[in-house]
């Protein structure tokens, strides 16, 4: 074969490789897809691996956690989705920033924080009245707030009936005296004209020195019987004024001990009966506290507010509380051990508290539970929970979002 035979075979042979790459480039047959490719069955929406109530009708991603949707097919259910059940990708639990904590046992604690006065203690409160008609002869104590003690004299008054009743005291005393054997009748008599001047408002110091007084004077003294405060007296209290029988004269208070009196409502009535102690602070003597058990609760209601007293005894021996001033109090109550949840845990977003359960692999169930008394950072739980159990206290609402989203998708 000669050169020129040779050069033709070349030529030709380049001329076909570049027709076929021409024909191969311009050609409209469709290459063949990969042997996975479903192409019988009909796709009926594309949803979400991670997040389940995620759906779409297009290819795309989560909206969520970023993950392909997938694919699911005419005759599929497609990934359950539990009502009470949320799972979180591992990269979208810390973007919500979940935080959980333990269910323990433990004791309740509960702060109340109340306003209310100082009063006096009424138990050791004293109301001095005219017993008969009488006019103000002279007056010792002029105003309120003074300091007396028992047996001081507070007035002198001048009254017809009294001076009467007391020579009749003073006459039969005398007699009995003189008899070394009184009679029956004689002791009768001079028993009743002792009640008689009891009745009339007359100590027993005043009588016993009447029995053997040997001239009865004309005015009477109204003496204290108590020592403490006089908190009242009488607008016609005067020298030379005229009382009526059962006027009152003087209001005497015992500020040795005094109460401090606050409202409540019955919501509070637990944490108050199980009260360790209540702290007292009033504006007058900045970080002074008093502090003393609850005394008593009343039992009746006010119609009208709904709210009851309270009462507590505090020391005032150095008179430092003063009458009808303000206080603030600090109520502390501590339970015995019962099982706690942290309030940060427990939604109110349905009919019934729920909490979220942390079951592992950023999944949580919604649970629901019945609660009891409140805290200062925890609930009573009565059913639902069990020691042991970690609850969700950060980033519950956003779960319990997504749970109610979900439902809503897939009612």
């Amino acid at each position: 074969m000669n050169t020129k035979t040779i050069s033709l075979l070349i030529v030709v042979a380049a001329l076909a490789g570049v027709g076929g790459w021409f024909a191969a480039k311009h050609s409209t047959t469709p290459p063949a897809g990969p042997a996975s490719a479903d192409t019988t069955r009909k796709i009926k929406f594309y949803q979400s691996p991670m997040h389940p109530w995620i759906k779409s009708d297009k290819p795309g991603k989560c909206t969520l956690c970023g993950m392909t949707l997938v694919p699911v097919y005419e005759g599929e259910a497609g990934i359950a989705i539990s009502a009470d059940m949320i799972t979180l990708s591992a990269s979208s639990a810390p973007a919500v920033g979940v935080q959980t904590a333990e269910v323990l046992r433990g004791p309740l604690v509960r702060t109340l924080r109340v306003t209310g006065i100082i009063d006096d203690d009424e138990t050791r409160h004293r109301y001095l009245s005219s017993y008969t008609d009488a006019r103000i002869t002279k007056l010792f104590v002029h105003t309120t707030g003074v300091e007396v003690t028992a047996g001081q004299p507070l007035a002198v008054l001048y009254s017809p009936d009294l001076l009467t009743a007391r020579q009749e005291f003073n006459t039969l005393a005398t007699t009995a005296s003189l008899n070394s054997q009184p009679s029956t009748l004689n002791s009768s008599l001079l028993a009743a004209a002792r009640e008689k001047l009891l009745r009339l408002g007359l100590l027993d110091t005043q009588i016993d020195a009447l029995a053997t007084a040997k001239e009865v004077p004309r005015d009477t003294e109204i003496l204290a019987p108590l020592t403490g405060t006089v908190v009242e007296r009488s607008q016609t209290a005067y020298e030379g004024g005229y009382v009526k029988a059962g006027e009152m004269l003087f209001a005497i208070g015992d500020f040795k001990k005094m109460w401090f009196v606050f409202d409540t409502y019955e919501s509070d009535f637990p944490a108050l009966k199980s009260a360790t102690r209540v702290d007292v602070t009033v504006p007058s003597l900045p970080g002074e506290v008093f502090t003393a058990p609850v005394a008593f609760i009343d039992p009746n209601l006010d119609p009208a507010t709904r709210t009851a007293k309270v009462r507590v005894i505090l020391d005032n021996a150095d008179r430092h509380l003063l009458h009808r001033q303000t206080a603030y109090g600090r109520v502390v109550s501590q339970s015995p051990e019962v099982l706690l949840v942290p309030r940060a845990a427990v939604l109110f977003t349905q009919r019934e508290p729920v909490v979220y359960l942390d079951v592992g692999g950023h999944a949580y169930e919604a649970r629901h539970v019945k609660l009891g008394r409140a805290g200062d950072d925890a609930y009573e739980v009565l059913s639902g929970l069990e020691a042991g159990d970690h609850v969700v206290t950060q980033g519950a609402l956003l779960i319990d979002g997504q749970a109610q989203i979900a439902h809503a998708a897939n009612p």
